[in-house]
């Protein structure tokens, strides 16, 4: 039995306030019809309320938008998912030119191209801010080999975003908002400041839960925007992107905006996460996860964060049930596991797995595991003290506005798979320790779904 509107309500109103979230609004798509609630406020400072009309930064979200847009060429013959990006970009350049001359954009859309994805580089606010954010590419190194595992990386979307621009002759914006926007019915889905500021909009806000501010920083830097940094929406608007999916790429205008087959790409499995990870599998541009633990993968969607706000889109496709979350600051995620809980058990049956919890006692050999791990990024540095091991996150000076230092209390679950909960929040992150180096160490940490190389 579907969510009552009215429950739907009272539920984020008290949740939102349970975890610490100043604003939020949901749309939830279940039984045929669509159910919106919001609560909470735009701004701390302000106190204007969130409505269902409030544009919030839906991140990553937004690499749906690209791969959709990418699959549409495809179809049209335009792009090619295996053949070279150089195809498209003849002097695309990373550090290292094997990589470079063998990358495609299968590799950029399932984030297996190795490329060190969290390069978040200002390329200036011109109509050919991603043409020189790609240039910018040439000095980025590997994290691992081409293909060789899944790691998130940004920086692929936005190369797909270039070859986008390339195939259609247009700014990624102007395509995304032709070719998608507009046929979905969502005129007020927005990828420039200008156009956001003719709706009410919500900022986002840092620090920990109960201690927040508004951010000083509004966006982060518009070349990045194929990747999401950019995209504001409605809640309603993201549930027009998924039911478009859920409708074998028909738009409830009942405009086609991909074919039957491009949507079943999108849904494939391409790659496996590493086990007990927040997300199971990765198809294009897609997160995939099997709930019901039968080997299915029949739950897909994808998650966003920007600066002090995030976002959260799941959908299942054989109850043509979908929940479109978005917030502007505290513990977000502790609010979405409940809602997210609550509405698939009612609406579909379904619910994700609890998170992972420890299941040995004592600390196995850690010693192979010790060291520090890196990316663009920053470091993540593993040591024992007091009898724990422990995570150091260090940001690179470049990403200290978006995160800053902070530690992490690491609980066993195997020899190389670990939880840890950032103080404030709730859901634990895992960290896998992967590989083997020639002194027997391991060789990658894999958290927050990035792989890092050790280097120490």
């Amino acid at each position: 039995m579907p969510l009552s509107a009215p429950r739907l309500r009272t539920m984020l109103d008290e949740l939102t306030r349970q975890y610490g979230v100043p604003g939020a609004s949901i749309a939830v798509w279940s039984g045929g019809a669509m159910k919106e609630a919001a609560a909470g406020v735009c701004n701390i400072e302000t106190k204007v309320p969130v409505t269902s009309d409030t544009l919030f930064q839906i991140g990553s979200i937004t690499k749906l938008y690209t791969t959709a847009l990418a699959m549409q060429l495809v179809e049209e013959g335009k792009l090619d998912l295996d053949k070279p990006v150089r195809d498209i970009i003849p002097d695309f350049a990373v550090a290292d030119e094997e990589v470079a001359a063998a990358v495609t954009l299968r590799h950029l859309l399932n984030h297996t191209s190795g490329i060190d994805g969290d390069f978040f580089k200002d390329a200036g606010r011109g109509e050919d801010r991603v043409e020189k954010y790609v240039r910018l590419l040439k000095g980025v190194k590997q994290i691992h080999p081409l293909g060789q595992m899944f790691s998130y990386c940004n920086a692929g979307f936005v190369v797909a975003g270039r070859m986008i621009e390339l195939a259609t002759g247009k700014t990624w914006d102007k395509a995304v908002r032709e070719r998608l926007a507009k046929p979905l019915g969502t005129p007020a889905f927005s990828t420039l400041p200008e156009q956001a500021m003719r709706h009410q909009t919500a900022i986002g806000h840092v620090g920990q839960p109960g201690a927040l501010a508004v951010t000083p920083i509004t966006y982060l830097a518009q070349s990045n925007a194929p990747a999401g940094s950019m995209p504001m929406a409605k809640a309603s608007d993201v549930i027009a992107f998924a039911r478009m999916m859920m409708n074998d790429g028909v738009a409830a205008t009942a405009t086609p905006i991909l074919s039957a087959e491009s949507v079943h790409q999108m849904h494939l499995r391409t790659v496996t996460c590493p086990p007990q990870m927040n997300i199971d599998a990765i198809g294009l541009g897609s997160f995939l996860w099997d709930w019901n633990g039968d080997g299915h993968y029949d739950v897909f969607g994808h998650d966003g964060s920007t600066i002090g706000q995030a976002a959260w889109l799941r959908y299942h496709t054989e109850s043509e049930t979908a929940v479109a979350l978005l917030t502007n600051g505290g513990n977000g995620k502790g609010l979405a596991d409940e809602m997210l809980a609550a509405i698939f058990s009612d609406s579909a049956g379904i619910q994700p797995p609890e998170p992972p919890a420890p299941a040995r006692d004592g600390m196995p050999e850690v010693s192979r595991l010790t060291g520090t791990y890196g990316k663009a990024s920053g470091t993540v540095e593993i040591s024992v003290k007091d009898g724990a091991l422990v995570a150091m996150h260090k940001p690179a000076p470049d990403f200290a506005a978006l995160q800053g230092t902070y530690a992490v209390e690491l609980r066993p679950l195997s020899e190389t798979l670990f939880i840890g909960t950032m103080q404030g929040y709730t859901r634990p992150a895992t960290y896998h320790f992967l590989e083997e180096d020639d002194q027997g160490r391991a060789l990658y940490l894999h958290t927050g779904a990035r792989a890092h190389r050790r280097v120490e």
